[in-house]
């Protein structure tokens, strides 16, 4: 995995089109910089089928109850392409820091890790991938079909490709299928109904962000957003209607967006680094109410 690491950085690096981009941090409306939060009025409180609804709804998969949720079971070394310096650390620590409440595995902050969440801020995401995939193509060698097809036709201003390897309880790489008889693997285990004999580890992610596509966008909503979207694997919110606010409608022209990581995005995530990793998904969707529970007797603010 590490080659394919390696060679997207610097298959990216190579046909990268900006050198620093003028992004801005701060609100430019003219007032002193502070964010002010506020609740929605309008809104009753969430009921619990309403939040399992809204979780499900932004969670990537399809059989929930046979398959585990994706997740980093491995040490989180996030890196950023395309920012100047301090734009960057302040991306990084914020990824960072997300995953500490977490509770996650981090790689030591010294700028010595090899990344295995790298978001980048690129001129044309869609033209990028498309020159990694016509100049390297063997990076996409272990993506499904239909997957690469969709990542390169994405014509939104974020693009998210995530490579996963199916694991043992244990950790074991179960071997890919080569179209024939499915891959079997050999492992002590009891049988149980609560969780499966396998789990879906996330070994790499890259966001792309379209820069035009970022002005007035704070650098605290980027970092969050693809906190989101690379410890998890999550598709954005458009349409409204959610039951409660997430950063995941960032990018929604009909939704007010969120100053930061919501209280229900927390508690998402919260839920599926609970635990073992092995457990189906719909534990973990369903577990998004009993963090939201703990959020609010810790006396967390809502960020919505």
């Amino acid at each position: 995995m590490s080659v394919l690491r390696d060679g997207f950085i610097a298959g990216l690096a190579g046909v990268l089109l900006l050198s620093g981009p003028a992004l801005a941090q701060e609100d430019e409306s003219g007032d002193d910089g502070d964010i002010v939060v506020t609740g929605r009025a309008d809104r009753a409180p969430p009921t619990n089928s309403e939040v399992s609804r809204q979780a499900r709804s932004v969670t990537e998969g399809g059989n929930l109850r046979h398959q585990a949720l994706a997740r980093f079971e491995r040490r989180l070394c996030p890196g950023v392409i395309g920012l100047k310096p301090d734009m960057a650390t302040l991306v990084i620590d914020r990824i960072r820091y997300q995953a500490s409440q977490l509770e996650m595995g981090l790689t030591r902050d010294d700028g010595t890790c090899s990344p295995n969440l790298v978001v980048a801020f690129v001129r044309d995401g869609k033209a990028e991938l498309a020159a990694l995939a016509k100049e390297h193509g063997y990076l996409f060698q272990d993506m499904p079909l239909h997957e690469r097809r969709r990542l390169l036709a994405e014509d939104g201003p974020v693009r998210v490709w995530t490579t996963t390897l199916a694991r043992t309880r244990d950790g074991m790489p179960v071997p890919r299928s080569d179209g024939g008889s499915p891959p079997v693997v050999s492992m002590w285990m009891a049988h149980s109904k609560i969780y499966l004999a396998t789990r879906e580890d996330i070994e790499f992610v890259v966001v792309l962000f379209d820069l035009e596509k970022m002005m007035g966008k704070t650098l605290v909503q980027l970092a969050d957003y693809a906190t989101m979207r690379g410890l998890a694997r999550t598709r954005p919110v458009e349409g409204g209607g959610e039951a409660m606010d997430t950063i995941l409608a960032l990018f929604d022209p009909d939704a007010q967006p969120p100053a930061e990581m919501t209280e229900f995005d927390r508690a998402y995530l919260a839920a599926l680094y609970d635990g073992m990793a092995n457990m189906p998904g719909v534990t973990k969707v369903l577990g998004v109410n009993r963090q939201l529970r703990r959020l609010e007797d810790a006396g967390e603010p809502a960020a919505e």
